[in-house]
Parts: C-alpha cells; structure tokens; sequence
C-alpha cells in the first residue's frame, strides 16, 4: 500500500493508493482509497467510479513497442536518434523547480517540495535530455507489491518559445516508452497513464485521451473510496474551486 498525508486547515489528510486499509478507525478519519481493482464494499466507506488507461506491461519489450500507434514509434526512435537521454532522479526540489516553470505557462497551480516529497520511497522521477538541458519530466508513484506504477506530474518545455514544440513532443513520448522499460524490469506490470473524464469533457481532455491510447493503453474502470469527512472536506475543495476532482 502507497499512502501520504498532508494537511488542510490544520486537519490530517491521508491519501491511500491501490489498496484499502484495514481497520474501524481509517474508516472514519479523513481517508481516501484511490484506484481500486478489486471490488470493496464497506457501508463506511462512498465509492465513485475512477476512470484511467493502463498499458500491460508483461507483454514482451518488442510488443511495447510494436502497439504504439504509428506516429508515436515514429517519434519514439527519432527523438533515440537525436540522442535524448532518459534517466531516474531523486532530486525532488529540480523537478519541482522544472514542473513550476512548466505550470506557470499553462496555468496550473504550482507544486511544494513538501508536497511532493510527501510520496516518500514510492516516488520516481524521470527525466528526458538533450545537451544538457531538461526537456520533459514525469513523477510516478510505485507500488511493487501491487505491481503498478501510476504518472501523477508530467511536464516539459513545450510552451517555451526557446525550444522546438515537435522535438519536445517526440521526447515526452520517448521518456514514456523509456519509463515503461524501466518499469517492466523492475517487476512492475500495469503502467497507469492516470485518469480521464468521461463524459462531457473538453477537446483538450479528449486528445489527452487519445494520446495515451496512442501507446496501446487500454480504459479500465476501478474506484475511488472515500471515507465521510474525507468527502464532505472534497466537497468543500470543489465549492471553493480548489480542487478539479
């Protein structure tokens, strides 16, 4: 089990991933269960559908490859050819320095070291480079008892006018097949994409949609299980419009 706490307005947090914890009392404090497989019933517990990609990752190396869409592995092997290096980093304040950059300019809420360092041991962080320069970053969280990973953060240069926005592209989609090789030898046998909204969602949604799919990702549908206060504090976060779950 993958869980992290964090505070709001003073109160304890805790996030819980891939697993439900046992136990009266999590079930009555501030708790979620996010991404469920299996099926849970608790009457202390409100569930809510999660719905996400995930591409398996016990298929052979070749195969990986070979279900991308024809696009993506024509990018893949460029950006190889253009000698973008992938690697792993535990460097939390370099991601969050590169991220906050990327979500000033587009508009999303900046991130903590705290908050990301929060992850603790199940974090993992990727980068992509060429000549010395960061050009996308992932951060997952790694569960290998469940044997899953899950991208929470991902970001990159493509709105930095200084950059090419294709060869920037080509090197997001690289570092992908990248994480997924590295993922699939360290045991791990689902790499979830993270979530998207189903119904009634934008374009941009809908090409981040496709965009995972482009790899071979397959939609699956799991749960989110909230205990009581958890969901009436969510249901604060969305009346305050702090919060896009």
């Amino acid at each position: 089990m993958i869980w992290y706490s964090r505070k709001f307005y003073g109160l304890n947090v805790h996030d819980n991933w891939f697993s439900v914890r046992p136990g009266l009392l999590n079930k009555l404090s501030i708790h979620s269960f996010n991404h469920i497989r299996e099926n849970y019933n608790s009457p202390l517990l409100i569930k809510e559908p999660n719905y996400t990609v995930e591409l398996d990752l016990t298929k052979p190396r070749e195969k990986i490859l070979e279900d991308f869409s024809r696009t993506v592995k024509a990018q893949v092997r460029k950006s190889e050819e253009e000698g973008v290096i992938c690697y792993f980093d535990t460097n939390i304040s370099k991601f969050v320095q590169f991220f906050n950059e990327f979500a000033a300019s587009k508009g999303l809420a900046p991130e903590t070291d705290e908050r990301v360092a929060s992850f603790g041991s199940s974090l993992r962080i990727s980068y992509a480079e060429l000549d010395g320069q960061i050009l996308a970053a992932h951060t997952y969280v790694f569960d290998p008892v469940q044997k899953i990973v899950r991208q929470m953060h991902s970001a990159s240069k493509r709105f930095d006018e200084k950059f090419d926005r294709n060869k920037i592209g080509r090197a997001n989609k690289y570092l992908h097949y990248r994480d997924m090789l590295a993922f699939k030898e360290e045991g791990i046998e689902a790499y979830d994409f993270g979530g998207y909204t189903p119904v009634n969602s934008k374009e941009v949604i809908d090409s981040l949609l496709q965009f995972k799919l482009d790899f071979g990702g397959v939609k699956k549908v799991s749960a989110n299980y909230f205990t009581l206060p958890y969901y009436l504090l969510r249901s604060l976060y969305i009346m305050l419009g702090t919060t896009k779950n």
